[in-house]
């Protein structure tokens, strides 16, 4: 007779039981014997799940105004349409973003590895993200996260990046030399300003930065880029730049296109399109995003990052996208303190806006996130949390 092999999976409690709020009910620790097969269907259809979960939380306006308009008379831009662009997105990698992007970082990034998170630090979306992303690497992974901008040094756009960083509970530091020595440095970041620079100029300072630190992934937090013409748009189509290769302004697709040249994975994020790494979704841009289509300025070739990254996360912002690759890296790594909670994230924000940052929305140094109100912010970061904590559950519902 054919030894059928079974095994035990235990849904992991955190505290062995649950009260719901029904007197007398209690739901404990349970074990389920399952084939092998099957047990690893189960565990699959629960990670996706949870996946989607995360997604559909980060990529959907809540606690968000949904309309944003160029000038009192101008063109509207709809926020409700970015969802569609997600669910095509979506529908394309045939996975959850989110996931993706955590199962992406799992695989490639081990204890010591430098990871590159390329932000901005000019706005809310942007720093408050890079940080609790580098705080995720951190504590999950132990990994190095560089944290790099461009910023005056001394400024309050500098400030804006370490500030969120001591607000996310790590250290940030300026040097590479800071990073490794002493009891003090393993939950150290470096914070990287990356000058202005010409195309030329880029390419060689991107080339000479990746064989130094090697990072095993790239990520892209609100990081805005040039266009195929080699303009930097806004999110309503405004122009940065005049598109000549000899001006010295902030470019970041060359560390997506070198990346994908060397086969380091990088992830992008972002809730425009004008976003380093978004061109890999382009022809969903353009449908559902009017400025992606015309950015209305004289170069007409939309504000569509030139630069195609592997994996692309179109979320309601940035920030939030950034969150949401935290909840799934917890998930994945069984470690719910991955996940930074809702005080942490309130002083975060705070950190960010008392520098006198802006909301890229409302242009108010206010701790919210384009247009996301600050309590919808705290709100988002508990929901992530509360959808960690029970999928780490099961409920066993029986007669006496």
């Amino acid at each position: 007779m054919k030894n059928i092999k079974y095994e035990l999976l235990y849904l992991n409690f955190l505290n062995n039981s649950l009260s719901l709020g029904a007197p007398n009910t209690l739901y404990t620790l349970s074990a389920i014997f399952l084939q092998g097969d099957s047990l690893a269907k189960l565990e699959e259809k629960l990670l996706v799940g949870f996946g989607d979960v995360i997604d559909r939380l980060v990529s959907t306006p809540s606690g968000t105004v949904p309309l944003l308009r160029k000038g009192r008379d101008g063109q509207a831009k709809i926020r409700y349409s970015w969802m569609k662009v997600y669910d095509e997105t979506r529908q394309r990698y045939g996975r959850p973003l989110t996931l993706l992007a955590a199962e992406k970082i799992m695989e490639v990034v081990k204890p010591g590895d430098y990871v590159l998170i390329i932000t901005n630090s000019h706005e809310m979306d942007g720093p408050p993200g890079a940080a609790a992303l580098a705080r995720a690497l951190l504590v999950g992974l132990r990994a190095i996260p560089i944290i790099t901008a461009n910023f005056e040094p001394g400024s309050k756009f500098q400030r804006a990046l370490t500030q969120s960083c001591t607000g996310a509970q790590i250290i940030p530091v300026l040097t590479k030399e800071e990073l490794t020595g002493s009891i003090w440095t393993p939950y150290t970041t470096l914070i990287y300003n990356w000058p202005l620079l010409t195309l030329e100029e880029a390419e060689e300072k991107t080339r000479d930065f990746l064989d130094e630190y090697r990072p095993k992934a790239i990520i892209t937090v609100e990081a805005t880029a040039c266009n195929k013409k080699g303009i930097r748009h806004g999110a309503l189509g405004g122009p940065r730049n005049s598109g000549d290769p000899d001006e010295k302004i902030i470019r970041w697709n060359q560390f997506i296109d070198q990346a994908n040249s060397r086969g380091i994975p990088t992830i992008a994020t972002g809730d425009n399109g004008n976003e380093c790494g978004f061109a890999t979704i382009e022809d969903i841009l353009v449908k559902h995003h009017e400025f992606c289509a015309d950015c209305g300025c004289p170069c007409g070739e939309g504000i569509i990052s030139a630069a195609s990254a592997d994996i692309v996360i179109p979320a309601n912002n940035s920030n939030w996208a950034s969150y949401g690759i935290e909840a799934c890296l917890a998930k994945l790594l069984g470690n719910t303190d991955v996940l930074h909670d809702e005080y942490t994230h309130d002083r975060i924000l705070r950190n960010c806006a008392n520098e006198g940052i802006p909301d890229g929305a409302t242009a108010m140094a206010t701790p919210s996130t384009d247009g996301s109100s600050h309590e919808s912010c705290i709100y988002l970061v508990g929901q992530l949390r509360q959808s960690l904590l029970m999928s780490m559950k099961e409920i066993v519902r029986e007669s006496r």
